[in-house]
């Protein structure tokens, strides 16, 4: 390799090296060392290409060169934590992304993140499937972006403890991650309708040639969707309203469709005014294990079948504890 790329890429990796440290790193004299100094910093006169992604600095009589187009610290570690705290990736791909991250700072910055990291990063916290999902996302990107169909294999296990296992043909929308896994939106062949699939769950994924009708006026915007969908299943669009007893944020971070109808003098032993709230949402299993979820700090008004599926589902669950 020419010896100025090899000084360069030493510069690189380290935090800052002066041209002795440079000598005796490839075993060539200062001067030499020096002409190879010289030559990177003709490149950087020259090249406005390279001056876009990388910083050669001299400070004293040490030189470093800084990357310009990677993430700084401070983005680095948020998206470490975030990444972390999803517990979206396997015990494979989630160590090789953090690295690839922490890659991306200089080695003082380095540590400084992965000291903030570290007990996450070494905690055994993965989800019991450990399907890779990097890989498969973004082949599944791939074929949205050229709108081809695909074939593939699901086994839903949500039903019951015999899995489902069907074949299904599709023109895939929009992937999206909630609450734990990733997902993916498709228009089906056979009902002419939109679902939604755990990525994780499918397998044998090939594209195909295959006519699907598509009726525009009824075509899934995500972007708009994402309001009314909560934690990654399907449902009917409804509107909620209940009595709510807590914290007002909480409820507007995650149902963005929040509105306050009123508030209610009513007491409270919670140290909130009590306010009756309307959300707009798909309502599905996910939405209604989150209302059975926060059932002290709410009570369900309307529709009158969910307060009553609500209620319903409550009493059978005390009685279970009278057994």
């Amino acid at each position: 390799m020419n010896l100025s790329i090899e000084v360069f890429l030493q510069l690189l990796e380290n935090e800052s090296c002066q041209t002795k440290d440079i000598a005796e790193k490839q075993g060539i004299t200062i001067r030499t060392a020096q002409r190879a100094i010289k030559e990177i910093k003709v490149a950087f006169d020259k090249s406005a290409v390279l001056n876009k992604y990388f910083q050669l600095k001299k400070i004293g009589r040490a030189y470093s060169i800084e990357q310009r187009y990677l993430l700084d610290q401070n983005q680095v570690l948020i998206l470490i934590k975030l990444l972390i705290a999803s517990r979206s990736l396997n015990s494979t791909e989630l160590p090789r992304l953090t690295n690839k991250m922490l890659d991306m700072l200089t080695l003082e910055e380095r540590d400084v993140v992965s000291e903030s990291v570290m007990t996450e990063r070494i905690t055994d916290n993965y989800l019991t499937d450990e399907s890779f999902r990097i890989e498969k996302m973004g082949q599944l990107e791939q074929y949205i972006y050229h709108k081809q169909k695909i074939r593939f294999t699901y086994t839903d296990r949500y039903p019951s403890e015999i899995p489902n296992i069907e074949t299904i043909e599709m023109l895939p929308i929009h992937t999206f991650f909630d609450n734990l896994y990733f997902f993916i939106i498709g228009l089906v062949k056979d009902k002419q309708e939109y679902r939604t699939f755990r990525i994780d769950w499918m397998d044998d994924i090939e594209p195909i040639h295959l006519k699907i009708p598509m009726d525009h006026s009824k075509y899934h915007d995500h972007g708009q969707e994402t309001r009314y969908e909560a934690f990654g299943y399907q449902g009917k669009k409804t509107r909620i309203q209940f009595e709510y007893y807590g914290y007002m944020e909480y409820i507007k971070d995650i149902f963005p469709s929040c509105k306050v109808i009123k508030t209610i003098d009513k007491p409270n032993r919670f140290p909130f005014s009590v306010k009756i709230l309307e959300i707009e949402v798909n309502y599905s299993d996910g939405v209604k294990l989150w209302l059975l979820g926060e059932t002290t700090i709410l009570r369900v008004l309307s529709p009158k079948s969910i307060a009553d599926d609500i209620r319903d589902t409550l009493r059978e669950g005390y009685e279970r504890y009278l057994d």
